[in-house]
């Protein structure tokens, strides 16, 4: 426990720079670039964050209970390191090589193929930052100061070099510099404190940790892309401007979001270990967390559902005055998200329910779509606020269901 509320702690500062810092610069981004330019660099940015969710392919839920499970072998962690990192390294080669056929096969990439070229910088550094092995060791400290030292960095760069409608590259290349330089970081520090050894992989190992992680990848990509594909489809049926607005207010909702990581992310690896040698303590440990993330999620979506029209006028100003319709919409999707955390990933994973929690999320991706083409025809940016918010909700109530399914007494303290 002790080691779940040190984690929380660092991470809660990493969180606090990963949202306060572009919120900082946001002010100064739109009101730079307007709605149209701000879209246009969204819709690059959520383009390139699919590559992101790619590289990463869900080795945060895979590899890292297996670092738990072997934290004090550091020849086994070593090869588990080696087998997910050359992994990712594969995947992100590849999805740049799909990255430049995609911008020559479509015109509308090919317009902002250099923006794209430019943003997969930040593929790049997700495939240096092997967050999952330190999550796996619970330790985040190194990793938390290196990428909260970039993103310090990136506020004064942000002001330097975006100073007109023309400066969309420099945006994305700052939104690129700070993963791939604290990328580079995080690798020196494991080789300076030689924190994992050298060990021969087999290709075979390599190909092992794709498949492994390849139910998960597939459901938790669902939501990860259409949670990108909120903007991009928009941005493709109701135009950059439309994009913009919906982009200004998702900005908000995912720092708001960003806020619980910390806690779900030092969570989950000693849920994972309490499952194997403590089930009792374990679903303990959830009943507290559900109450504890339960409050702080509320009482997150009523503050966002009342201040709206105060933080758009304060951080976009009049011209996105339609994002306060967008953000309210979306106000409550952080409850239904931390009820999603603790019902899905902190439960029914380490239950080893991972096909049903599969097909929740892959459904919930194709309801997701399928609403979203019809919403955001008919309402452009609320239209596709709606769609998060109805997909959302889909989700908590299909993940408890299947839970009391299962007979599991997530609810129930068991008696004295």
């Amino acid at each position: 426990m002790a080691s779940v509320r040190k984690n929380f702690a660092v991470l809660m500062t990493v969180q606090i720079s990963t949202y306060v810092v572009p919120l900082l610069t946001l002010p100064w981004l739109t009101r730079i670039l307007s709605p149209d330019g701000y879209g246009r660099l969204s819709f690059a940015l959520a383009f390139t964050t699919y590559f992101v969710t790619l590289t990463n392919y869900g080795f945060y839920l895979t590899a890292t209970p297996q670092v738990a499970i072997h934290r004090h072998d550091r020849t086994r962690r070593s090869q588990i390191f080696w087998a997910t990192f050359l992994a990712q390294l594969l995947i992100m080669a590849t999805g740049f090589v799909v990255l430049l056929l995609l911008t020559f096969a479509f015109q509308r990439l090919a317009q902002d193929r250099g923006l794209l070229v430019i943003g997969y910088g930040m593929v790049l550094g997700a495939s240096l930052l092997p967050t999952w092995y330190f999550q796996g060791v619970e330790d985040l400290r190194a990793i938390s100061i290196l990428v909260f030292a970039g993103r310090a960095l990136s506020i004064p760069a942000m002001f330097l070099l975006v100073r007109d409608r023309g400066d969309l590259e420099w945006a994305m290349a700052v939104n690129s510099a700070v993963p791939m330089l604290s990328g580079i970081g995080v690798m020196i520090y494991l080789f300076v404190r030689r924190e994992i050894e050298f060990v021969r992989i087999q290709p075979g190992e390599i190909f092992a940790a794709l498949r492994d992680g390849w139910r998960v990848f597939m459901a938790t990509a669902v939501a990860d892309f259409y949670a990108s594909s909120n903007t991009v489809v928009l941005a493709l049926i109701s135009g950059n401007v439309a994009a913009g607005y919906f982009a200004a207010g998702d900005k908000l909702i995912r720092a708001a979001l960003g806020m619980l990581s910390p806690l779900k992310t030092a969570a989950y690896p000693h849920i994972s270990y309490l499952m194997h040698h403590a089930r009792e303590d374990a679903f303990a440990f959830l009943r507290k967390m559900l109450m504890v993330q339960g409050t702080i999620v509320l009482f997150m979506s009523l503050a966002i559902f009342l201040a709206a029209p105060f933080a758009v006028h304060l951080l976009y100003g009049q011209q996105f005055a339609p994002t306060v319709d967008v953000l309210r919409w979306m106000a409550f999707v952080p409850f239904m998200a931390g009820m999603t955390d603790v019902f899905g990933v902190q439960t029914m994973l380490p239950l080893g329910l991972k096909v049903p929690f599969s097909r929740i999320l892959m459904a919930s991706g194709v309801f997701n779509f399928v609403l979203l083409a019809l919403l955001a025809k008919l309402f452009g940016a609320t239209g596709a606020a709606a769609t998060v918010l109805a997909t959302e909700t889909m989700i908590v109530v299909a993940m408890a269901y299947t839970l009391s399914l299962q007979g599991v007494e997530l609810f129930k303290r068991k008696p004295a």
